[in-house]
Parts: C-alpha cells; sequence; structure tokens
C-alpha cells in the first residue's frame, strides 16, 4: 500500500470546476471593458454582470478597473486647444475617407 499525501485528498471533480470557473474568469475579464463601455448585447452583459456579481476576484477586477476610469476622467479635464482639436478631427477625416 503506498502512502497518501498529506491533507485532504481532492476529489477530481473538484479539480474540474476549479478550471471551469478559470475559464469563466477568465472570459468574464477579457470582455470587462466591453461590459463597461456598454458595447455588448443586453443579454451577454446580464450574464456577465451575473457572474461578476456571484465572484469575488472577478467583482474586485470590475471595481478597480472602473476605479482606474474613474481617475483617468478626474485627470482628463483638459480640453485641447480648438487649433488642435480642428487639426485631429480632420486627420480622422482623411484618415477614415481612404
Amino acid at each position: 500500500m503506498t502512502a497518501e499525501p498529506t491533507g485532504a485528498p481532492r476529489e477530481p471533480r473538484a479539480e474540474a470546476d476549479e478550471r471551469e470557473v478559470s475559464q469563466e474568469c477568465r472570459a468574464a475579464l477579457e470582455h470587462l471593458a466591453e461590459l463597461l463601455d456598454h458595447a455588448m448585447a443586453d443579454s451577454d452583459a446580464d450574464v456577465l454582470r451575473a457572474h461578476i456579481e456571484a465572484c469575488d476576484p472577478c467583482t474586485e477586477a470590475a471595481d478597480a478597473e472602473e476605479h482606474v476610469r474613474a481617475l483617468i476622467r478626474r485627470a482628463c479635464v483638459e480640453k485641447a486647444p480648438s487649433q488642435l482639436r480642428v487639426r485631429i478631427v480632420s486627420q480622422l477625416v482623411v484618415r477614415t475617407s481612404r
């Protein structure tokens, strides 16, 4: 008879569950920006929100992303000079019309 490793043995199903959760979290984090930008279908957004609300690590990641976005919004309050804005817009028009 071989010696069992110390500690509680892991059940194979528990390992499979962890992989599924990990993949679900990876997918949630991949689409987090789309969710925060309101750039995904409502049904997909509902599924993603439900996962984030039920998953502490994903909740923390979403909170951190929202915090960073808030900091950026507060830091970027200056407007570019009007001449610069005109130049940028004209370049965008030129590039998109190609």
